[in-house]
């Protein structure tokens, strides 16, 4: 079918070239007009082998442009296909009536529209010799309708709706066979998803927005209700927000503290707008971890504090003195006569020295105080200086804990001890360091002084005698 010209009439831009793309791809030489007008204009001067019009279009419909083709001597011969993307009765009878020879309901699949259209050019030569006009009168939907067709005409007509209506029906089955398989897949989903949820070993809570829970499964019941049920319609047992991924402390139905992360998505369950919250326990990763925070922070030997730890909880006391505008102290110590009692009873002894001392720390400080075992035979201490606080009271009460220790007599050592303090003000932006070196030089010289002072003893003695 070489040098076939189709005139396409259709108001659609889009559409046209489509369908444009389409049929040149067939070989049919294509012509475009926007709306009847424009297809009336066009066809004064060209004769085209089939023209192809959509139905709704602004100025002049396709019904109106196809009584108009028909109304003209040159043009009635020319086969018409019109376009609709209704699907009324009405459609077909009002083509029809408008001398159209085809109708085809959008959306039209593609090979089948080509089919149609050569179809309609072999029969082409058949109709124009099939005789006179029928005229007969159709009243439907409570209007008349006159159509003038010739009897192939109509049976061609009623075929191609047959064939568009049993096509439609094989495209409604596969629809139908696509729509079972999707919802078969939906059901099997929702099982499956289902069982993942009532297996999974996370509480899974799903809420509405007054926190009110709609869904829990097995896991949220285990740990949160002592009775493992009886979830659904309470409130969430969480006052927190957990609107965002966060690790939370609580205590759980038998009065134990456990650690939970929670991650919290917005989700849509039974049609509503829902929460769903996925709460993992993690208490042993967490209490493993904090044990090995401390074992980290603390030191083995004495149970208090490290340097590092000190370091550490030293800028937080720091930060905390600034925003109670406390004044603080820092209290640097070292035991006198330490390396004698490695040398002379052995190390054994000299540890327990120093975890004696470690204890006389603990007991002579306030619990909030921060003390520590800086390493070898130093120590530390800071705090917050309140109206009722006198540091030195402190350095007296760790003397006189060593000295009731000495008098005891019941180690096979005595204990000494220098210690040097420095006051540091809330509102100073020095270093830590630089006070700890402030009372490390204090406890210096006051262990120069007790040396000097226990030179003058001996040779006061030695002169007695």
């Amino acid at each position: 079918m070489s040098n076939i010209r189709i005139l396409l009439v259709e108001d659609s831009i889009s559409q046209a070239m489509h369908l444009r793309y389409v049929l040149e791809a067939e070989g049919f030489g294509i012509d475009v007009a926007s709306n009847g007008i424009d297809a009336l204009s066009f066809l004064e001067h060209n004769t085209p082998d089939l023209i192809i019009s959509d139905t709704m279009m602004p100025t002049m419909n396709g019904y109106e442009l196809c009584k108009k083709i028909r109304e003209n001597p040159r043009l009635k011969e020319i086969p018409l296909m019109l376009v609709t993307a209704l699907s009324d009765p009405t459609d077909l009878i009002r083509a029809l009536e408008a001398g159209a020879d085809n109708l085809i309901t959008k959306p039209y699949n593609e090979q089948a529209l080509i089919s149609r259209i050569r179809y309609i050019l072999v029969n082409a030569e058949i109709r124009s010799q099939s005789g006179s006009e029928t005229g007969i009168e159709v009243f439907f939907a409570g209007k008349r309708y006159s159509i003038n067709s010739t009897r192939i005409q109509m049976i061609d007509f009623l075929l191609s709706m047959y064939e568009s209506a049993t096509q439609k029906n094989q495209e409604l089955l596969l629809s139908n066979n696509k729509l079972k398989e999707a919802l078969d897949n939906i059901i099997t989903l929702q099982r499956n998803y289902r069982q993942l949820l009532e297996t999974d070993q996370d509480a899974i809570f799903v809420y509405d927005k007054d926190k009110v829970i709609r869904y829990a499964n097995p896991a949220a019941h285990s740990l949160f209700s002592r009775e493992g049920k009886g979830l659904i319609g309470a409130h969430l047992p969480i006052d927190e927000d957990i609107s965002s991924q966060k690790e939370i402390e609580m205590k759980d139905p038998y009065g134990n503290t456990a650690f939970l992360d929670v991650r919290s998505v917005s989700s849509d369950w039974d049609g509503e707008m829902m929460t769903l919250s996925v709460f993992r326990n993690i208490t042993e990763a967490t209490q493993l971890r904090k044990e090995l925070e401390q074992m980290s922070l603390t030191d083995d030997l004495t149970g208090i504090y490290n340097r590092r730890g000190f370091k550490l909880l030293s800028e937080r006391m720091v930060k905390l003195a600034r925003r109670l505008q406390s004044q603080m102290f820092i209290l640097f110590a070292d035991m006198d006569g330490l390396k004698s009692i490695n040398d002379t009873l052995g190390y054994l002894e000299g540890d327990r020295a120093i975890h004696t001392m470690a204890i006389f720390f603990k007991n002579a400080f306030r619990e909030s105080d921060l003390v520590a075992r800086m390493g070898g035979d130093e120590f530390a201490v800071m705090g917050l200086i309140n109206e009722n606080f006198i540091p030195s009271r402190l350095i007296d009460r760790m003397n006189e804990l060593v000295q009731g220790f000495n008098a005891k007599g019941e180690s096979r050592f005595k204990l000494s001890l220098s210690m040097g303090i420095e006051n540091i003000p809330y509102d100073s932006q020095a270093p830590i360091e630089e006070f700890l070196n402030s009372a490390d030089a204090k406890m210096r010289e006051e262990k120069q002084k007790q040396k000097k002072n226990s030179s003058i003893i001996l040779d006061l003695k030695n002169n007695a005698i």
